[in-house]
């Protein structure tokens, strides 16, 4: 079988950010008896979160177990303002490898805020990033809402401001702001999708197309992985989501000569990519 990578899988430059600051930061305080932490996952992949614990990095849910003394690793996907000042008190040290893309909807979040508008932001409300963004805009005048059928959440406005989830897709985005045109006088709209994030997904997009099956791969609560997921099956109905290639099931090749199409989320190593790829040119009917 053949076997199609899409150009732009692999770490995006935010995901790289993150883990070099990381790996560095590791390094660094590897022999000098300072603990590392984290507040849940750096970026949104189990095998890489696996080897940085191997390195040195305690990952924890809780902030009690931060401890005095120690260093802490912000997420790539931000967290609350408040909660890192408390970190400080007790003499944590910070180290923030927030996504740029992601501090700039932050800054927006509470830009939007402050001007008086309701806050509108497009996307999912557990989500990591969008519970940052909430923490960010400073305000209890926001709603959260993921897909158009949600557009009864939001309330009439004189004013709303929206931003949305860097990963979103933009076709939902532009539905959802089509609806809020009946819900206040005035809106801000803030595009804060990334652009890296969008051209991935052009380029999935058209890959689907062009492939009898179509691989993803990435962590499964990755929600950049989990929207080029979405894409491709709305254009190959053969189109998985796996994380590795042990996930491959030989029953999704049922005819020899097939061309299948890889594309990656955000944060997928180089290496799981290769690894599919591998799998597929050398499958054996």
């Amino acid at each position: 079988m053949e076997a199609i990578v899409a150009k732009t899988s692999g770490y995006c430059f935010g995901v790289k950010r993150a883990l070099e600051i990381t790996e560095n930061v590791l390094k660094k305080y590897k022999n000098k008896n300072v603990k590392v932490f984290s507040m849940g996952q750096i970026i949104h992949n189990r095998g890489v979160i696996e080897d940085l614990k191997l390195k040195g990095l305690e990952v924890v849910e809780n902030e009690n177990d931060i401890t005095s003394g120690s260093v802490f690793i912000v997420r790539s996907h931000g967290m609350s303002p408040e909660f890192l000042y408390k970190l400080k008190l007790r003499g944590v040290k910070i180290i923030d490898t927030s996504c740029p893309f992601v501090k700039r909807a932050q800054s927006k979040a509470k830009m939007i805020s402050k001007r008086g508008y309701h806050l509108v932001i497009i996307g999912n409300k557990d989500h990591p990033e969008v519970i940052s963004e909430m923490e960010h805009a400073g305000t209890t005048e926001l709603t959260v809402i993921e897909t158009p059928d949600e557009l009864e959440l939001v309330k009439k406005h004189e004013k709303i401001g929206v931003i949305m989830q860097t990963t979103q897709i933009k076709s939902n985005s532009k539905a959802i702001i089509a609806g809020l045109l009946d819900k206040a006088k005035e809106i801000l709209i803030e595009n804060t999708i990334c652009k890296v994030t969008e051209n991935r997904q052009d380029v999935t997009r058209q890959l689907s197309k062009n492939v009898d099956v179509m691989l993803i791969v990435g962590g499964k609560n990755s929600a950049n992985t989990a929207h080029l997921a979405q894409i491709a099956r709305q254009h190959n109905s053969r189109t998985y989501h796996i994380e590795t290639y042990g996930e491959i099931d030989r029953a999704w090749f049922n005819l020899p000569d097939l061309t299948v199409g890889i594309s990656g989320g955000a944060s997928t190593p180089e290496k799981d990519i290769s690894d599919v790829k591998d799998y597929i040119e050398n499958f054996k009917f």
